[in-house]
């Protein structure tokens, strides 16, 4: 009988989950596995710092509704674990799989030893070291419907060295072999058809409905579904995370971000009777579903295939227990038993938002420096319906999140609840690595790109360009204006201005210093069209977002 070793054992399943992309950095306790990964014909794309690599595979698993994987070795894990609570966060399926020292020599000081599992543990769905080689293929099997099955998120596989050296007979992953309906996209769980019942019978009932989709929607939701839902109940509709532009910000149901900070139509769902979450937490964001932002009286429909987020926060009148995706598909086919008329408060809301879009665009004054909307607006002009666009941290970022329009849905990424900033350059790569044809561009402030500012070398490396908006104004942005509005002075928010242009040369992309707005879309242009990896660094004016604005307000006890 033939022999496997261990490492095969991991490419066999790897493969047999239709992985063909793998993220990570090399190190000692992976060797043996990257050299017979090589010869695999799989894509591998080694970045420059591990947290970085999550944060690729983060972004890649989501857009394309499947795991990312990322390797790395023992030191590496320690820094991976920033990435992987982002993951958590974010929903993101990231398989991270981490050698480590020989098995038999873990506790006797073994070079780089220390508590992976224990440290991956608060961070992920499940983290596992595996006992023995013949056992790789049931953990990869558990590591994968764990990241997928119910809220989806990464999890954690260490592997000892010597058991990716170590050989077994093929017979050990025969006996682990997916069955014929064994897929991915079966995974899924589905409502009962008396909560469809009920759904429907509070929202045809409602005067002032509104939709909100997030995460749990972006992961399992069809577009068309939510489209024919929407056009036939003429529900308003808004999105956060990965569930912005499910269906188009162009939609006539559409109301764009579902950010209160970020758009006054969506502050007046303190006007709505009924609010049906879709995968939707109710977290700090949504106010833990209180007042303000929702009426206290308002009937919440929450759908959610984590069962911990029902009726986490608020007394819902309705808990739905499913993945979102099978739930919308269910409700648009019986949508149609019925007489729907939501198009009076839906205009209503809709002027609300034109208005302020209106208000926003005056922003942009023709004045140096630049104000963060001639930014966006340059960005506007360099836009179609394809390119993705990536929100990174910096408060001047938010002026681009709340006007840039999305058209469709996978095509738009920012900073999860955790609100790490950082995450953005990998989330461009990752992107790019999922999309290979669309155009990419990511937003990001002078302060967060310096986190990950490295990896700009794997995107020249791996031919995976991105065009990067910095927005430099030499400050950590948010906590300057959050410091100056409660305390009048501020502490270690000041940088000095970065060359970014230069540094990027010196990763062998290209870079530009940018101080007008008819530069700066001649620039977006240019490098959306050239194929290039591309830094703008763009000189821009020190001013408040209403984000920051509303956080001062919030602390300040004058709004809620």
């Amino acid at each position: 009988m033939s022999k496997l070793t261990g490492s095969d054992l991991i490419i066999k399943c790897l493969k047999m989950y239709d992985v063909d992309t793998i993220f990570g950095i090399a190190g000692d306790h992976i060797l043996h596995l990257l050299d017979r990964l090589i010869d695999q014909n799989f894509r591998m794309i080694d970045g420059r710092h591990e947290a970085a690599s999550v944060h690729m595979a983060n972004a890649y698993s989501r857009i394309l509704r499947k795991p990312g994987v990322v390797l790395s070795t023992t030191p590496g894990h320690a820094n991976a674990v920033a990435g992987l609570a982002n993951a958590m966060h974010s929903e993101a399926p990231v398989i991270n799989i981490a050698g480590s020292a020989d098995s038999g020599n873990i506790g006797r000081g073994a070079m780089q030893e220390f508590d992976q599992v224990g440290i991956a543990k608060p961070v992920t769905k499940g983290a596992w070291e595996i006992p023995s080689v013949d056992r790789i293929p049931e953990f990869i099997s558990l590591a994968f419907r764990t990241a997928m099955e119910g809220k989806r998120g990464p999890v954690h596989l260490t592997i000892p060295h010597d058991l990716q050296e170590k050989t077994v007979d093929i017979e050990v992953f025969e006996r682990y072999k997916k069955s014929v309906d064994d897929d991915i996209k079966n995974w899924l769980t589905y409502p009962n058809f008396n909560q469809i019942e009920k759904s429907l019978d509070l929202l045809k009932r409602a005067k002032k409905p509104v939709v909100i989709a997030g995460l749990g929607a972006g992961a399992t939701v069809l577009s068309d579904d939510l489209d024919k839902f929407l056009s036939k109940t003429k529900i308003p509709f808004f999105g956060v995370d990965t569930g912005r532009a499910l269906v188009p910000d162009s939609h006539e149901c559409s109301l764009g971000i579902g950010y209160l900070p970020l758009n006054k139509s969506a502050q007046r769902i303190n006007e709505s009777d009924v609010i049906l979450l879709l995968g939707v937490k109710l977290d700090y964001q949504l106010g833990f579903g209180g007042s303000p932002p929702f009426n206290e009286n308002a009937k919440i429909i929450c759908v959610d295939p984590d069962i911990q987020q029902l009726n986490r926060s608020r007394t819902v009148s309705l808990a739905v227990n499913s993945d979102v995706g099978p739930y919308v598909e269910l409700i648009k086919n019986e949508s149609d038993k019925f007489k729907w008329d939501s198009s009076e408060w839906l205009k209503s809301l809709k002027s609300t938002k034109e208005n302020y879009i209106s208000e926003m665009k005056k922003l942009s004054d023709g004045k140096l420096p630049m104000h963060p909307m001639d930014v966006s607006l340059s960005i506007q002009e360099n836009l179609d319906e394809d390119t993705f666009v990536v929100f990174d941290g910096g408060d001047y970022c938010h002026f681009s999140r709340a006007t840039v329009p999305i058209e469709k849905y996978l095509r738009s990424l920012y900073v999860s609840s955790f609100g790490m900033i950082g995450v953005g350059l990998p989330y461009a790569i990752g992107a790019k690595a999922a999309l290979p044809d669309k155009k990419v561009i990511l937003v990001v402030g002078d302060g967060s790109l310096g986190f990950h500012a490295p990896e700009i070398d794997t995107s020249v490396r791996h031919n995976l360009p991105v065009t990067v908006v910095v927005g430099n104004n030499s400050l950590w942005g948010i906590d300057y204006w959050i410091q100056k509005g409660l305390y009048e002075r501020d502490v270690w928010t000041k940088l000095d201005q970065t060359n970014y242009e230069l540094v990027a040369k010196g990763f062998g992309a290209e870079g530009h210093s940018v101080d007008n707005p008819e530069l700066l879309k001649n620039e977006i242009k240019k490098s959306l069209n050239s194929n290039k990896m591309t830094i703008l660094n763009t000189i821009v004016r020190k001013i408040s977002s209403p984000v920051a604005d509303a956080a001062v307000t919030r602390k300040l006890g004058t709004h809620g």
